[in-house]
């Protein structure tokens, strides 16, 4: 299976303003007795966006190995 590490710009601002999205929310929740728990939360938060990327990668790749004439796919 072939990895692709690039990313399309639209989709890497989507990701970055999602994530700041997300940080600014959990920020405002901290406190001395939830740091803890917010710090966990921001983790998860960023393990489900890095896995949701992964998918999303891997199922254009998929798409452009069955159809590469599709303008997502760009040059290869």
């Amino acid at each position: 299976m072939r990895v692709r590490l690039s990313l399309s710009p639209h989709r890497t601002l989507k990701g970055l303003g999602l994530a700041l999205a997300t940080s600014s929310l959990l920020a405002g929740c901290m406190s001395e007795t939830g740091l803890l728990e917010s710090a966990c939360a921001a983790n998860l938060v960023s393990e489900t966006a890095l896995t949701a990327q992964i998918m999303g990668d891997r199922a254009r790749d998929q798409l452009c190995d069955r159809d590469p004439g599709r303008r997502e796919c760009g040059r290869r």
